[in-house]
């Protein structure tokens, strides 16, 4: 008789607090399972990426609009593909701007870093051999003469050294103008 007035003087809240926290606190399996899906549901199954028809030459792409002949990223292959390098969408292209050595009229037509001009036909390009086309095919090209570089890994355009330099030399830069006002201010000027 003692142990149940032990037990009505605990408190039977305290005594069914303890048996649930040694229930469920060894078994986690019960709190991950509420609100699980079942594992037998199937994925729909993937569609094969889009690609866009192979080609050697800008006019190999002539029939499908805003194409242009270039390297694809994903195989390396020269494809028929739109100016941000994806294949057109049951032959249409969505992409604003054109990215490198797509065929273009005008530089409002690149990428950012690029302009648009007669390519050197005697120049080894990315693609590894003497781009085709006519002799008077503008394309969008890198604007070296502001400092953008091809850049032969993933085919654009960047700033090239100058962009690795800034990288480096704005946070030095930054430090040392600070530790300069601090000396200055700790003096009181």
């Amino acid at each position: 008789m003692h142990a149940l007035k032990r037990f009505t003087q605990c408190g039977s809240l305290t005594m069914l607090f303890t048996v649930f926290i040694v229930l469920f606190g060894v078994s986690s399996t019960a709190l991950t399972t509420f609100g699980k899906t079942s594992p037998n549901v199937q994925q729909p199954p993937t569609t094969p990426p889009v690609k866009g028809r192979e080609c050697n030459t800008h006019t190999d792409c002539s029939t499908l609009q805003s194409t242009s002949c270039v390297r694809d990223p994903n195989d390396s292959r020269l494809r028929c593909l739109c100016g941000d390098n994806t294949a057109p969408v049951n032959g249409q292209c969505f992409a604003k701007y054109k990215g490198l050595r797509h065929m273009c009229s005008n530089v409002n037509e690149c990428d950012e870093g690029m302009i648009c001009a007669i390519e050197n036909a005697t120049r080894i390009s990315t693609f590894g051999k003497i781009t085709g086309g006519t002799p008077n095919t503008k394309a969008c090209l890198c604007d070296e003469e502001n400092g953008y570089e091809e850049d032969t890994r993933d085919y654009s355009c960047n700033m090239g050294d100058f962009q690795a330099y800034t990288s480096f030399f704005v946070p030095v830069f930054s430090v040392i103008l600070s530790l300069i006002l601090s000396s200055i201010n700790s003096k009181g000027f």
